[in-house]
């Protein structure tokens, strides 16, 4: 089950470079590089540039598949058996964020649509992350790794439990409402929830950690 997950996590990775070599013809000379909050391009670059994501998308994969191995806490038990599914996760987001970027090259698509998009993508991916969060091991290098997790067990394991709901719920609420919502009001929507949501957890962790050593 791993080596699938491993072997699909590389198609992720290879499958935006294919869209892009079918596409390259059709593609301008010049296409966007960088999108502002409005979804707009405001910066641009030639086509070889679009790969740029694919070389980001196969460092973040090395990233959360062999650091981990490096903390100490793990010698005696993996970081989780869903690990694999969590990795997996994040490169098909970021390979469809490679694939959105290609597709706004090809067609210009920008503005409002690109943002929705975009961030019904970040919520789901968030509800994806919370999904694992009741699995993870007390580590050094995922998680919510604040002083009061890492000193304590319960801490950590509450703290988590905690994530997993909200940022499930949240993945779910912000990826249904950002559809509806003026465009003004979507970024301050989207770091709104995600914000708000890591800062309550970062204090109930505080707040347990504190129950616990009274």
């Amino acid at each position: 089950m791993k080596k699938t997950l491993e072997y699909l996590a590389w198609v992720a990775i290879v499958l935006p470079l294919v869209y892009l070599f079918l596409v390259w013809n059709q593609l301008p000379d010049i296409v966007p590089t960088h999108f502002g909050p409005s979804g707009k391009p405001d910066a641009y670059g030639p086509k070889w540039t679009l790969t740029i994501l694919s070389a980001v998308s196969i460092g973040v994969y090395f990233l959360l598949r062999y650091v981990p191995q490096l903390d100490p806490r793990l010698n005696k038990a993996s970081l989780s058996e869903h690990y694999p599914k969590l990795v997996l996760l994040i490169v098909t987001f970021l390979a469809l964020v490679h694939c959105l970027v290609i597709r706004a090259s090809l067609s210009e698509m920008a503005g409002e649509n690109f943002t929705t998009i975009l961030l019904v993508g970040v919520f789901l991916l968030f509800a994806g992350i919370g999904n694992y969060f009741n699995n993870i091991k007390s580590n050094y290098f995922v998680g919510f790794r604040t002083p009061w997790t890492l000193e304590s067990e319960t801490v950590w394991r509450k703290t988590h439990q905690l994530a997993a709901k909200l940022y499930f719920g949240m993945g779910l609420l912000g990826a249904f409402v950002v559809i509806w919502l003026p465009e003004l009001w979507k970024l301050f929507w989207t770091l709104g929830l995600i914000f708000g949501s890591t800062i309550w957890i970062v204090a109930y962790s505080y707040r347990v950690y504190q129950q616990e050593k009274k």
